[in-house]
């Protein structure tokens, strides 16, 4: 019998529709990740209570925010996980209001990472990242404004772990994704994937 410890996959979404077209996403790539042997965590961002951050400074010292609300959630899945898969649709070229939220809420992170010196993992352990959205359109404009404000997230929070992703354009109504070619077949076998 062995004693390892499974890892954890943390799924993060951002749609605030549960049963969107990420939510789809989400449960196949986690799906996939179970599959494989992690444990799972789905997140869903618009059932939180998470303040926008105010620009304070008061994490700049401590690398903790000062702000205590829901948001402590997501502080703990990120640093006790291996890899997450974070998706949003494309709202506006970027990622939506609560995922922006969550993001800037990181702040801290970029502190512990480039102030402090007090990276998010301890044992310096790389995490991967898997990206999935999906868009309205086919603009690749729209697909690297939201791909920036993401990696720019992945650069803080994963120790340079991979940045992998999936973007489906042209998928707009709801749960239409059920109907794209392969999309959560593609999505299991990447959560798959981030099992090490």
């Amino acid at each position: 019998m062995s004693d390892k410890k499974s890892q954890l996959i943390v799924g993060i979404q951002g749609s605030p529709r549960p049963q969107g077209n990420c939510g789809l996403l989400l449960e196949a790539a986690l799906q996939g990740a179970a599959e494989a042997g992690a444990t799972t965590l789905n997140i869903h961002l618009n059932d939180l209570n998470i303040r926008p951050c105010q620009g304070c400074g008061g994490c700049y010292k401590t690398g903790k925010c000062v702000i205590n609300d829901d948001m402590d959630t997501v502080y703990s899945a990120l640093e006790n996980m291996d890899a997450l898969i974070f998706t949003s649709p494309v709202y506006f070229g970027g990622v939506t209001a609560q995922a922006k939220a969550m993001i800037d809420r990181c702040q801290p992170y970029w502190v512990r990472k480039f102030l402090l010196n007090d990276p998010i993992s301890k044992d310096n352990r790389r995490r991967d990242l898997l990206f999935m959205s999906v868009l309205g359109s086919d603009k690749q404009d729209m697909v690297e404004g939201i791909r920036t404000n993401v990696k720019y997230f992945h650069s803080v929070i994963t120790m340079d772990g991979d940045y992998l992703e999936l973007i489906f354009p042209k998928v707009d109504l709801p749960g239409e994704i059920a109907e794209h070619w392969e999309a959560l077949g593609q999505a299991r076998e990447a959560g798959a994937r981030l099992v090490k």
